[in-house]
């Protein structure tokens, strides 16, 4: 299968998968409280949270998210790409070559 394609049908389970549980966390909020109702809505929240953490962790490696007080945090791979390659080349050469 074509990368692209996969990489594509990721991000749609991905989203399909955060909709979902976003959608249950509403449901949740507007039954009645019941420890069912409630450890289910806690689930749904924390999928939520874990999802959207797990999201700005990937972009900030990559990307600048221009958010004030974060944004010098983010783009980290692209700002020491030149560092980091060279790091990785003494590792290679000291612990196989």
């Amino acid at each position: 299968m074509d990368k692209h394609i996969e990489l594509a049908r990721s991000k749609r389970q991905a989203l399909a998968l955060l909709a979902l549980v976003t959608a249950v966390f509403v449901v949740t909020s507007w039954l009645p409280h019941s420890l069912g109702v409630d450890i289910l809505k806690a689930m749904a929240e924390a999928a939520m949270v874990g999802a959207m953490a797990d999201w700005f962790a990937v972009v900030a490696l990559f990307r600048r998210i221009p958010v004030p007080f974060i944004a010098r945090h983010t783009a980290i791979i692209p700002r020491n790409k030149d560092r980091i390659g060279e790091n990785l080349a003494v590792f290679v050469r000291d612990k196989f070559l």
